[in-house]
């Protein structure tokens, strides 16, 4: 799938001007310098912006700095983070930048705006709950059990939960082994896992959100997970079919419903796998720079966040009551 910015206004004379041959030339390549999961993120925020504006009669674009702090507002007022808020502005800002305008987040007033809205929504992250080693044993103890279906009636039989569970159960493995992004793991390929002398396996990232020139990254399976892989690795499954045919969304929805079966507690989402094995790392004493290359994060930013509580334990007070 192809998503782009432009087409959602570059054929409405109300909502953008028409862009020249050449500006299209630019534009696609601003468009191309970023992931698919950012422009589609990006898209999804830029179609509410449009859609409020026309509600009220309010011209998107270029976006009025005082009716875009309203939208905002709006979005705050209905329990939007800061984090989507942020989101919303980086979306309007780039579709400005494709028109060749000035982005509305520099106008100071919309600057302070922002500022206000951290101030009054900062608490603690909001961080997906870890499933981490201990979460991952529970679920392989549970995930092939029947489970009520959602006619809230009838229950899987023993075939159906045993198929589904295996594959939540490699969903599972192999994303923390690798720390997955969702959007990685929906791309993965037959073709891409590789066996190891010692029954390990090899994973190839051929393309990610941090890796835009395509550089690829080769990833560490554990034994465990190359079994698990093994069980739903169909007979006849080619190279390039996909290992888990499923879309990014269906991922965090069976991630969350595969830790509700094993009775564990907390946000699940499809980036718990990625965090309990950064914190499993952690507290197997991996340095920051071990943890930003096991993730692919290009900023020790998100790897300091979700390691912060196990990196405390090392620090300078810890070392000094060890002493």
């Amino acid at each position: 799938m192809t998503t782009t910015l432009v087409p959602i206004n570059a054929h409405d004379d109300a909502l953008a001007p028409l862009l020249h041959e050449e500006e299209q030339l630019i534009a696609d390549a601003l468009l191309s310098a970023r992931s698919e999961n950012t422009r589609v993120n990006y898209a999804s925020q830029w179609r509410k912006w449009i859609e409020w504006a026309q509600e009220r009669g309010v011209q998107p674009l270029p976006a009025d700095p005082e009716q875009l702090a309203r939208f905002l507002a709006r979005q705050a007022a209905t329990g939007k983070k800061i984090a989507t808020l942020r989101l919303i502005m980086a979306a309007v800002n780039a579709q400005h930048k494709i028109a060749g305008l000035e982005p509305p987040g520099k106008h100071p007033g919309l600057q302070e705006a922002m500022a206000g809205f951290a101030r009054r929504l900062a608490r603690e992250p909001d961080q997906a709950a870890p499933l981490d080693a201990q979460a991952l044993a529970a679920i392989r103890a549970t995930a092939t059990r029947p489970r009520l279906l959602p006619n809230g009636k009838d229950w899987e039989t023993p075939q159906k939960a045993e198929k589904r569970g295996l594959v939540d159960i490699a969903l599972a493995s192999v994303m923390r082994d690798a720390l997955l992004r969702r959007a990685e793991a929906a791309a993965l390929t037959w073709g891409d896992v590789a066996p190891w002398s010692d029954d390990s396996g090899r994973l190839t990232i051929t393309h990610s959100k941090t890796d835009q020139t395509g550089e690829g990254a080769i990833l560490y399976l554990s034994a465990a997970a190359m079994q698990e892989l093994e069980w739903i690795r169909p007979a006849e499954a080619n190279p390039s079919d996909r290992v888990f045919p499923m879309t990014p969304q269906n991922m965090r929805l069976r991630i969350k419903a595969m830790c509700q079966a094993a009775g564990l507690q907390g946000r699940y989402t499809g980036h718990s796998p990625r965090v309990g094995m950064a914190q499993d790392l952690a507290a197997d004493r991996a340095e920051l720079p071990e943890l930003m290359d096991a993730g692919r994060w290009k900023s020790p930013q998100m790897p300091a966040r979700y390691t912060r509580r196990q990196q405390a334990g090392r620090g300078a007070v810890a070392k000094y009551y060890r002493a």
